[in-house]
Parts: structure tokens; C-alpha cells; sequence
């Protein structure tokens, strides 16, 4: 990052999201309308989460040991699924879903190293607090253009985070932007002002949730048109979409880094391939270059077969429980649920290369607690919880929220036959497809319990907003005031044996209470061919779309 600075003062235009009356902080948010997070669509692939290496650590934004791309070729990339829309706010800034036809299109303002957990910039040129995170003054590179000519100024980040905030856009990045005053100092400079008071991480913000800017002449035609027909600063623009299929991405003449030979590729098509078995078979055979993946099983196939860059997040795969509904509103049911399953024996069972979760904590990460670890399994003690709560007349009966594939599938039958073993207990399947499951937990919360899966590359912003009580984003409805402090204490802190020590307090909160509870550590990265190289990943493992390309 670069040294702080202090802004002009000079201000010309300025913004403020409407207070809701009644309200303050987060708590208007919630009042204000319904967030949709981008956490909901990680649903989207939840059937490829896991990993196969305990031992893995995150990957930095360092390039591919195969050295600089040459320049020229057209390049395929392999998806889950097909984008519902290409706009900058109702995408998902995640690997294995939206983000590298974002990095194409848009290019980050700021984006987090994953080697060092730093915040640096790329299409902005700083981004400082001086006033120890109450405003901050982000600096835009002069001279940057979208690819339909019109300058990436300003102004223009300024409408961007007005449309993030605004209910109506329904923005996965509401949140982040609903908190915050921008102003206008000059073409290249915005002062950020946090409602809510100091936030020393809020780099970190922009970073995950506020990097993507979208053309204002794109935005000023409307919502659903800025997402078909998007407009972006990025090394790509969009040439044509066959819905249900595939994306072709051409060469934008305006890229502010054509003069350093930016980007690589000539053209880059994104083909939608479900089935991640074929994902792999297909860039093994030569029919693909590339595809993003969290399948454990595959990413150990490919450190001997092809090219990976793994790197361990936070979070992984989980049981997430609802906290406001019977049956796990009562913490003896989301004990007895914990301990009734061993995390090694559905890997060893369903051989799917997860590796077996300890905490929310990944151990690789430097938030990690050995001192605080999930209890390990016990049948016994499972069943007595359970037939306490029988006596009660809490017979544990629930619905387990699914996404419908194949992979959430057999986890789920998994956990289904080992508590038919059991007595007083019944699980009952809910696989819905993704619009659906989304609709349920994000939107309608009516769930009990559901299979999630979370990457998070560092605990600001996504632990507080999934967390924190007030967070609108809390959707297990989890309120404890001590893992609301531990959260308070990480926001506030850029210290990092302070931050350390909140998340520690944090993973004990979380233990205590068993919001969640993770089987399977997160890992990711991109699986790509021997002749790609320039892989560069950045945030929770998209790759740098200027860079990428084919070996001399």
C-alpha cells in the first residue's frame, strides 16, 4: 500500500444514503429492504468444495512458474454455470462462480494479496485513511478509460457505490456500500466517509466488495441492460453471449495497460460445463485451457497430471444452522448434530478429497487458534443430547437445505444414514435448485439447518457481516454479545496480534455456540493446462485476466 495521504478539500459533489427513520447503523440496512450477499451465491458451487491438502498454504499474487505469457491466442475457460447477469452488482465476487468474467471485464480497483493478506492497488492508486479509518481518500489513476471511451473517473465510482447502496439494484455488495458517504474532491480522488464510525480495515472492503466499476454510461441505461450489455475498464469486453452456453470476450482497444503489451490474449470464451469431472477430462484432453475449482479430488489430480495454484481460505464446507427455529434454537440439538459426525469419515466414505475441517479457521491461516478446535465426534454423548431433548418432547426432526447436485447430494445421504443409526432422530432431505435454496435462506430464511460453503480471505469484511448480530447479512440469526465485541475489536484493529487475539475470542464464541459447524477446510484455485501460463490469483483465487496467456 502506498503511504498515507491527506485529501484535497476541495469538494464538488456528495452523497449520502438516506437514513431510515427510527434506525441507525446497521440496523436501517435491515430495515431499509433485504440484502441478498454474495455469500448466497457460493451455493452456486457448493457441489465442488473441499480439498486434498491439509498441509497447503494461500498462494500469493506471484506468477505462474512458467514465466511471462506470449502475446496473441484465444483462450477457453470452463464454468459451472452461465452468468444470470455481467453488471458489477448483482454478481458474485467468487472464484468458482462470477469473478473471473468480472476480472475481464472490469479490472480491480484494489484487490488482496494472497501471499501477504495486504491490500494493494491496481486500476486505483492508493487508497489511505488519515484519521485512523473514519474517511479515507482513494486515488484513481489518471488516464484510465472504459472500453467504450468514457473516463473511469470519480464520479464514476461514486455512481457505482450509489447504485451498490440503493435497495431497487438488490446489489449482493449493499452492505458494504449502504455504511459509507462518498464526495467528489477531484477527477481522480473520492473521500469515503464510514458512518458507522472508524474502520481501519475498510481497504479491505473495497477490496472484495467495492472493486468493480461499471461504466456510468452502462448503469444510466438501467439496471438489467448494464448487466447484458456491461461496460467495463477491463483487459476484455464482452462480444457476444449465447445464453445457457457461452461467453466470447475480445481485446479492449482502450486498456490502461495496452502500452506494457496488456492484456496477453487476443480473445478469451468462457464455455458452461455443470459437471466438474468434465471440466477436468476436457482440459486434460485439449478441448479448454482453464477452469476454477474447489474440488479436492481434482486439484490432487492436477498437481500430477496438469497445473493447479491452490490456496487455503477461510470458512469451507459447513452445516449452518438456523438459531431463530426449532430444532436449533436449542444448543443441545446443534451439539448433539456436531458431535454424531466424524469430518474424516466423509471424505474416507464418499472419497471427494475434502480434508477434514478443525475449526472455521483454516490451520494455515495466521487467525488460526490450535486451542480451539471442534469437539471431535461422540455417538454416546450425541445420543444422550438427543434423548434429553426427546424427553423434553424436542424430538430432533429437521429439514437439511440442500442445493440440488450430485456432490451436496451424497453429503447429505451421508449424514442422513449415519443419524438412521441413531434413535429419536429423523433428517429429511431439501434439495431445491439454486434460485430456490437462495430464496429460502437469504431471502425467507425459512430453513432449520443447510449445507453452505464459505472462501474468505481474510476475516474483514465477511466474518462481520455474517456474524455480527446487527449485520443484515447474519442470516443464522446469531446473537452473542461476546463474538459481536471479538468482531468489533478485529474491525477496529490493524494491529496484527490484536486482530489475532479478537478472532481468537471469535473461534471460542463460535465453538460455544455452534452457529456453524465445518467438516471440510476450503481450498481453491485454477486448474489449467501445461501451456497456460501468467496465472496470477488475487482475493479468494481468481486470476488476473491482463496476465494469462500461452507459453513461447
Amino acid at each position: 500500500m502506498s503511504a498515507r495521504r491527506t485529501a484535497a478539500r476541495r469538494t464538488t459533489n456528495s452523497s449520502v444514503v438516506p437514513a431510515i427513520p427510527g434506525g441507525s447503523g446497521l440496523s436501517r440496512i435491515r430495515k431499509h429492504g433485504t440484502v441478498v450477499a454474495g455469500l448466497a451465491a457460493l451455493a452456486l458451487t457448493v457441489s465442488a468444495c473441499g480439498s486434498d491438502d491439509k498441509d497447503s498454504k494461500s498462494g500469493g499474487a506471484s506468477s505462474s512458474p512458467g514465466g511471462e505469457a506470449k502475446a496473441g491466442g484465444k483462450m477457453t475457460m470452463l464454468a459451472v454455470q452461465d452468468s444470470k447477469t455481467l453488471d458489477v452488482f448483482r454478481t458474485a465476487y467468487v472464484a468458482v462462480a462470477d469473478e473471473p468474467r468480472l476480472a475481464a471485464l472490469y479490472d480491480p480497483l484494489f484487490y488482496i494479496d494472497t501471499k501477504t493478506g495486504k491490500v494493494e492497488p491496481h486500476m486505483g492508486e492508493s487508497l489511505a485513511s488519515a484519521d485512523g479509518g473514519a474517511t479515507w481518500t482513494l486515488k484513481l489513476r489518471a488516464g484510465v478509460k472504459f472500453s467504450d471511451g468514457t473516463p473511469l473517473n470519480a464520479e464514476a465510482v461514486k455512481l457505482n457505490y450509489e447504485t451498490h447502496a440503493k435497495q431497487e439494484t438488490q446489489s449482493q455488495h449493499r452492505a458494504a456500500a449502504a455504511m459509507i458517504k462518498t464526495e467528489v474532491v477531484d477527477e481522480t480522488t473520492v473521500k469515503i466517509t464510514n458512518l458507522m464510525g472508524p474502520n481501519p480495515n475498510f481497504d479491505r472492503t473495497v477490496a472484495t466488495e467495492l472493486t468493480y466499476i461499471e461504466a456510468p454510461s452502462a448503469i444510466n441505461k438501467g439496471i438489467d441492460a448494464a448487466g447484458a450489455e456491461p461496460v467495463g475498464a477491463g483487459p476484455f469486453m464482452l462480444k457476444n453471449w449465447v445464453r445457457g452456453s457461452e461467453q466470447q470476450f475480445v481485446k479492449n482497444p482502450n486498456y490502461w495497460q495496452k502500452d506494457k503489451g496488456l492484456p496477453k490474449l487476443d480473445e478469451l470464451t468462457i464455455k458452461n460445463v455443470p459437471d466438474i469431472k468434465q471440466q477436468y477430462a476436457t482440459i486434460k484432453s485439449g478441448g479448454a485451457d482453464i477452469f476454477h475449482s474447489s474440488d479436492g479430488a481434482r486439484l490432487a489430480d492436477a498437481e500430477k497430471e496438469l497445473q493447479v495454484q491452490k490456496m487455503a481460505d477461510l470458512g469451507g464446507q459447513m452445516i449452518q444452522f438456523n438459531m431463530t427455529k426449532a430444532p436449533f434454537d436449542d444448543p443441545r440439538a446443534r451439539r448433539a448434530l456436531a458431535l454424531a459426525f466424524d469430518p474424516a469419515d466423509i471424505p474416507k466414505t464418499l472419497q471427494n478429497g475434502y480434508v477434514p475441517a478443525k475449526s472455521y479457521f483454516n490451520p494455515s491461516s495466521p487467525f488460526f487458534d490450535p486451542t480451539q478446535v471442534q469437539e471431535a465426534q461422540n455417538k454416546d454423548e450425541a445420543q444422550r443430547l438427543i434423548n434429553e431433548l426427546a424427553a423434553e418432547g424436542k424430538k430432533l426432526e429437521f429439514k437439511f437445505l440442500i442445493p440440488k447436485n450430485p456432490s451436496s447430494q451424497a453429503v447429505a445421504e451421508y449424514m442422513q444414514s449415519r443419524l438412521a443409526q441413531m434413535q429419536n432422530v429423523k433428517m429429511e432431505i431439501d434439495s431445491v435448485e439454486i434460485g430456490a435454496y437462495i430464496q429460502k435462506y437469504a431471502i425467507a430464511r425459512d430453513y432449520t439447518a443447510m449445507l453452505f460453503q464459505q472462501w474468505i480471505v481474510d476475516p474483514e469484511p465477511q466474518l462481520f457481516n455474517s456474524f455480527h448480530s446487527a449485520s443484515p447479512l447474519n442470516f443464522i440469526g446469531w446473537k452473542n454479545p461476546e463474538a459481536d465485541a471479538a468482531l468489533q475489536k478485529g474491525r477496529a484493529s490493524t494491529n496484527p496480534d490484536e486482530r489475532k487475539a479478537a478472532y481468537n475470542e471469535l473461534q471460542k464464541q463460535i465453538l460455544k455456540d455452534l452457529p456453524v459447524w465445518v467438516y471440510a477446510d476450503s481450498l481453491i484455485g485454477p486448474i489449467y493446462s501445461k501451456k497456460v501460463t501468467g496465472v496470477q490469483q488475487y482475493n479468494t483465487g481468481v486470476v488476473f485476466m491482463d496476465r494469462i496467456g500461452f507459453k513461447s
